[in-house]
């Protein structure tokens, strides 16, 4: 996926660079040309009139800040060297006085852990079926054993344990809320902690 903008913080050393492009007089007048077509540093020098190494030095600055790109095409010189093809980037550039990845960083932590909470807890209730379930097939099957020796009487057994097993059941531990719980608790504790840097 191609990014559509270049963000800037106000501590990202590119911003520098920016700084000095969009003052630079020279490499403005190459964003302008390249603007209108697609060209080679050696067709830039020729058609704006200016030094080969100087169209070379503001060409490194405008990729560095994302400005220009370099496009698939490119074709070689009588001398066998590989000659480039530069284009204006199709993106906007934002400068924010903020990073804002770590807010995104908070909420897709928050996401995650409250995904993997829904997942435990998913788990948990198969888990806690799959006990009641084992628990009413063996006081099922120990009633009929019962049953058969005993006669009648044995009907008294399983009343006794169903309950007992449904108690034991219900007692395991919501593993998913402390999960979550902790995850929570650990990101507001990160905030806290950098509470300066978001």
């Amino acid at each position: 996926m191609v990014k559509k903008q270049i963000v800037f913080d106000l501590d990202d050393p590119r911003i520098f660079n920016l700084a000095d492009v969009i003052s630079n007089k020279t490499s403005k007048k190459i964003l302008n040309y390249l603007a209108e077509k697609e060209s080679s540093e050696t067709e830039i020098s020729i058609d704006l009139k200016l030094p080969a190494n100087t169209v070379n030095y503001n060409i490194k600055k405008l990729l560095e800040t994302g400005l220009i790109e370099k496009t698939k095409n490119h074709f070689w010189s009588v001398k066998g060297k590989k000659i480039l093809i530069y284009r204006v980037a199709n993106k906007k550039i934002v400068i924010s006085p903020k990073s804002s990845s770590v807010l995104m960083s908070i909420l897709g932590s928050l996401v995650v852990t409250g995904l993997i909470a829904i997942g435990i807890k998913s788990y948990a209730q198969v888990q806690s079926t799959n006990v009641l379930n084992y628990a009413q097939d063996a006081v099922v099957s120990e009633a009929g054993k019962e049953m058969a020796v005993a006669g009648s009487s044995a009907g008294m057994v399983a009343p006794e344990i169903i309950p007992r097993t449904f108690e034991v059941a219900s007692q395991m531990p919501e593993v998913w809320i402390w999960f979550l719980f902790g995850g929570i608790v650990a990101l507001i504790i990160f905030m806290i902690l950098n509470w300066r840097k978001l």
